[in-house]
C-alpha cells in the first residue's frame, strides 16, 4: 500500500545518488502511468540502492541479497496499465506495497545496530501516522542499550515495521473500499435518474412532476430532465466549499473527486423527491411557474449535503492519519 515514509538510503548520513527511472540497480525501464506507480518506482529504486550499499560493505549472504532483489524485480510487472476491475480491486497496488514491505523487513537483519539506530527516527515517524503515540512498538527503544544487544534491537525494529505495515495496509484498504462504495452509489443514482426520465418519456398516464401553469404544453419527461439538471446545479454549488478544501492525503483513490461525484449524482434525486413532496401538499409551498419550480429544485439539490454528510465524515476520519502532519 502507499506509504508516506521517507527512508534514508544506505548508511545513516549517506546521500543518495540520483537514479533515473528504472535504474535502481536491477529495476526495469517501466515508465509509471499513475501517481501510485511513481511512488512504487521511487521506492524500488531506493531499496535497490540500499541493497547495493549493503553488498558493497559485505553485509549478509549474497544469495539473500539476490533473493531480495528478485522479489523487488517481481514488482516491476505491476507498473503497467490496468483495467477497470483491477482499478476497483487494487490487487496490483496491494501486491506492490506488500512486497516492498516484506523486503524492508528482511533488510533489517542485514543492517548493523548503528545503521538501525540512524534509521529508527524515520521508521518511527512513518509508523506514527498509523499507530497510537503510546503504542509499545513505538516506545520500546532505548538508544543506550539497544546498540549493545543487536539481536534484540533487530527484533524490536522488525516488530515496529510489522505492526506499522499492517496498520498501513488496513488503512489503505479501508480508503479503497470507501471509494468503491461512493462510486457504486453514484452510478446507482445516475442510473436511477436515467430510468426516471426514460419511464416518464414512455408513460403519459403517470406524471412524476405536475407542470406549472406556464409549462402546460411541455412534455413531462423534458420538465423532469430540467429539474434533474437544476438539482445537479444546486448540488454543485453546495459542494464547492468541501470540494475545494478537501485533501487526498497523497492517496491514489481520489476521494475528493469521488465525494464530488456522489454529491452531483445524489442532488438531482433529492431535488425530485423534494418537489414531489411540495406538489403532493406535504409541504406548505406552492409552485406556480417554471422558474419557481427550477428554483425549488436548486434548493433541494443543495440539500444533498445532509444526505452525503456521512461520506464526508468517513473520508475525513480516514484521511486524518495522512493529513495530520
Amino acid at each position: 500500500m502507499i506509504d508516506q515514509e521517507t527512508q534514508p538510503v544506505g548508511a545513516p548520513g549517506t546521500p543518495a545518488p540520483a537514479t533515473p527511472v528504472g535504474g535502481g540497480g536491477g529495476g526495469g525501464s517501466t515508465v509509471p502511468a499513475a501517481v501510485w506507480q511513481v511512488r512504487v518506482r521511487t521506492k524500488l529504486d531506493d531499496l535497490h540502492q540500499q541493497l547495493s550499499f549493503l553488498v558493497t560493505r559485505g553485509a549478509g549472504n549474497p544469495a539473500r541479497v539476490a533473493a531480495l532483489r528478485a522479489q523487488l524485480s517481481g514488482v516491476e510487472a505491476v507498473l503497467g496499465r490496468s483495467g477497470v476491475v483491477e482499478w476497483l480491486r487494487g490487487g496490483r497496488l496491494e501486491y506492490a506495497w506488500q512486497s516492498i514491505h516484506s523486503v524492508e523487513r528482511a533488510m533489517v537483519e542485514l543492517r548493523t545496530p548503528e545503521e538501525l539506530l540512524g534509521l529508527l527516527p524515520a521508521y518511527q515517524g512513518a509508523a506514527a501516522q498509523f499507530l497510537k503515540a503510546d503504542d509499545t512498538v513505538l516506545t520500546a527503544f532505548d538508544a543506550s542499550t539497544d546498540v549493545g544487544a543487536p539481536t534484540l534491537f533487530q527484533a524490536k525494529v522488525r516488530a515496529l515495521l510489522v505492526q506499522y505495515h499492517a496498520a498501513s495496509d488496513e488503512f489503505h484498504e479501508s480508503v479503497r473500499r470507501l471509494r468503491n462504495r461512493m462510486l457504486g452509489l453514484s452510478v446507482f443514482a445516475l442510473v436511477a435518474e436515467a430510468l426516471m426520465v426514460l419511464a416518464q418519456w414512455r408513460s403519459r398516464d403517470v406524471q412524476l412532476l405536475k407542470p406549472p401553469t406556464d409549462a402546460a404544453g411541455v412534455p413531462a419527461w423534458r420538465l423532469l430532465f430540467f429539474v434533474l439538471i437544476a438539482g445537479a446545479l444546486g448540488a454543485f454549488i453546495s459542494a464547492l466549499p468541501s470540494m475545494i478544501n478537501s485533501r487526498s492525503g497523497g492517496l491514489p483513490y481520489k476521494l475528493p473527486f469521488q465525494q464530488g461525484l456522489l454529491k452531483l449524482a445524489i442532488g438531482p434525486l433529492v431535488a425530485v423527491v423534494g418537489i414531489m413532496l411540495v406538489i403532493g401538499g406535504l409541504v406548505e409551498t406552492t409552485v406556480n411557474s417554471t422558474a419557481a419550480l427550477l428554483g425549488v429544485a436548486i434548493v433541494f439539490g443543495a440539500g444533498q449535503q445532509a444526505v452525503t454528510a456521512f461520506a464526508d465524515r468517513r473520508a475525513s476520519e480516514l484521511l486524518t492519519p495522512v493529513t495530520k502532519s
